[in-house]
């Protein structure tokens, strides 16, 4: 996919979606983890200040040494953990669990509770998870001692990761959700630009019958209207402009052949040598008008599309090597080898055979009007995926760059001397695109030009 607006709108959303969930995720999670576990401490914390408060009264300052069994198997606790009585000096003076003596003075929980105050202790005893609270035993408001139980959150964390796997299963489910929706959304805005840029090419290219198709009365929408607007009016105004040109090209025939046939006339009648000059002068002029008016009918009659292609199966390689011959006398005269290299001997496509043939004179006559003394033009025809390729190279001027976008454009003239009037590529065009291919031309300057034409195979 490319770096289009289809893979940032889903990408934006995405993210955004995964930032979010995450986020919420990680709160929610925090705040589960820190009220489960609050919770298990605060019914420990509760456990020791109700065992202090209660037997508060019945301790003697400096005799829990040997109160603590009794006490510890007095009380009855609430909880399921392990119970420690440890004296001041951290010794462990009874407990639930058989563990021998103890000393436990080295521990923060233990520490904290001896110091009067509540204390906590999470580890592991290599087989479990365990949580300590350590409570004071306080006598007129002075520690003598502390009371710690242990209690196994294996199945705090148990819970807490159950609950962590289904929030994690919501949050994927979501983002999928979320990825899915933001991807038909992307297409939903980029399918109709796609179609509106297509559109657009083809237009620039001249199709100006293409038309957008409207889905939504949408900002999208309003841009495919503006777009056929655009188009019918250029449209309109390139029929105008076509009848116009055709229109006064046949009006010119008339008057240009009276001119060429009183200068013939007048030229058999007359034995002065300048003014025989001067009618020939008028006689080739008239004939190179002709030939303009020629291509400007044929141009306004391909672009209306009122020319009708008589296709049929033709042997392409025949008419390239008949047309090579046609020049190759005129190629002799200029010092240029005009040569056909590789090609089928039969090559049969469906064609309009004298429109195709039009095509390679006028594009063969280019190449020799640039190609200097001693330079070289070939003809290669190659297959490729469905097509036939036909190229035409020359070692020419060549053809400026800025010239090349525009090269068969109507009326456009390159910057080189004798450059014509500007219509023979653009007819050239027009044919080769009626036969369903298309015409490409690349050059350097100084270098030479390559002409390539790609035509489909018959079926």
């Amino acid at each position: 996919m490319k770096k289009g607006i289809k893979k940032r709108l889903v990408w934006s959303y995405l993210l955004l979606i995964i930032f979010t969930v995450v986020l919420y995720e990680t709160i929610i999670l925090t705040a589960l983890y820190n009220y489960y576990m609050g919770g298990v401490k605060q019914a420990l914390r509760d456990q020791g200040s109700m065992f202090s408060t209660f037997y508060e009264p019945y301790i003697e300052s400096g005799k829990l040494s040997n109160q603590a069994e009794q006490l510890l198997s007095q009380y009855h606790f609430n909880i399921g953990a392990q119970v420690q009585i440890i004296d001041s000096d951290g010794t462990v003076l009874a407990n639930t669990h058989d563990q021998g003596k103890l000393n436990l003075s080295a521990l923060e929980d233990v520490k904290s509770g001896l110091n009067g105050t509540t204390g906590y202790w999470m580890g592991d005893n290599g087989d479990e998870k365990l949580l300590a609270v350590t409570q004071p035993i306080l006598v007129e408001n002075e520690p003598i001692g502390a009371v710690r139980f242990i209690s196994s959150i294996d199945n705090l964390y148990a819970v807490f990761i159950q609950n962590s796997v289904m929030l994690a299963g919501i949050g994927i489910i979501v983002i999928l959700l979320v990825a899915c929706f933001s991807y038909f959304l992307a297409v939903s805005i980029t399918k109709p630009i796609r179609t509106i840029t297509l559109a657009a090419e083809q237009m620039a290219a001249g199709s100006f019958a293409t038309r957008i198709p409207k889905k939504k009365d949408d900002e999208i929408g309003k841009l495919a209207d503006t777009l056929n607007f655009m188009a019918r009016e250029v449209e309109k105004h390139e029929k105008l402009k076509n009848e116009f040109i055709a229109s006064v090209s046949h009006e010119l025939r008339t008057p240009l052949t009276s001119v060429k046939g009183w200068a013939v006339t007048l030229h058999s009648l007359s034995d002065d040598p300048m003014f025989k000059e001067g009618l020939e002068i008028i006689s080739n002029e008239s004939d190179r008008l002709n030939l303009m008016l020629g291509d400007l009918l044929d141009l306004s009659s391909l672009s209306t599309g009122k020319v009708e292609y008589l296709l049929a199966s033709a042997d392409l390689s025949k008419l390239i090597r008949e047309v090579a011959g046609q020049l190759h006398p005129r190629a002799e005269r200029q010092m240029v080898n005009l040569k056909v290299l590789t090609m089928p001997e039969v090559l049969n496509l469906k064609l309009d055979r004298n429109r195709m043939k039009q095509v390679l004179i006028n594009i063969l006559d280019n190449a020799l009007k640039f190609t200097p003394q001693n330079g070289s033009i070939t003809v290669y025809v190659k297959q490729k995926d469905g097509m036939t390729i036909i190229e035409i190279t020359d070692t020419g001027k060549g053809i400026p760059p800025d010239d090349l976008p525009a090269i068969t454009k109507k009326f456009y003239k390159g910057k080189f001397r004798g450059s014509g009037t500007g219509l023979g590529l653009a007819i050239c065009h027009e044919i080769i695109h009626a036969h369903g291919g298309s015409l490409e031309i690349n050059s350097v300057v100084g270098q030479g030009t390559t002409a390539i034409i790609s035509l489909p195979n018959a079926d």
